[in-house]
């Protein structure tokens, strides 16, 4: 009874061990900021990624963000953005925002700013109705 008391531990133990060497260690830190760091700088490491959330709403408003600039892409890539609509409540409630996420990689150390503007797509050349700019220093 006692030996099958310690297989079952160490079965356990092990079970858990895999669950955790395959749970994303290997995914890089992700720095994540928002609206609030506009104009403001942020440290990453090597590999780190830096993962920018801001409300928009395209559906209703026709708004959406646009990436301007990377000032040094040799510092920090673009990976991906993702719009992640808002919940959907009963009765619907029109006009929402929901967020757009973006996502950055930290490739090099360096200094480098990101610049976005918050535009309708149809009039790149009209002032957008937001900026949101933040400095990344990688070490």
């Amino acid at each position: 009874m006692k030996g099958l008391k310690i297989l079952a531990a160490l079965v356990l133990g092990l079970t858990l061990v895999a669950g955790i060497s395959c749970s994303g260690e290997s995914e890089s830190p992700e720095v994540n900021v928002d609206a609030s760091y506009n104009g403001s700088e942020v440290a990453l490491a090597l590999g780190d990624h830096l993962v920018v959330t801001l409300d928009s709403n395209p559906g209703s408003t026709g708004f959406s963000w646009n990436l301007s600039s990377i000032s040094d892409a040799d510092v920090i890539r673009y990976v991906s953005d993702e719009y992640i609509a808002p919940e959907q409540t009963d009765p619907p409630m029109v006009g929402v925002p929901g967020e757009e996420v973006w996502t950055f990689e930290a490739i090099a150390a360096g200094t480098a700013t990101i610049s976005m503007k918050y535009i309708q797509p149809w009039m790149p050349d009209a002032d957008p109705a937001k900026t949101f700019d933040i400095t990344v220093i990688v070490e």
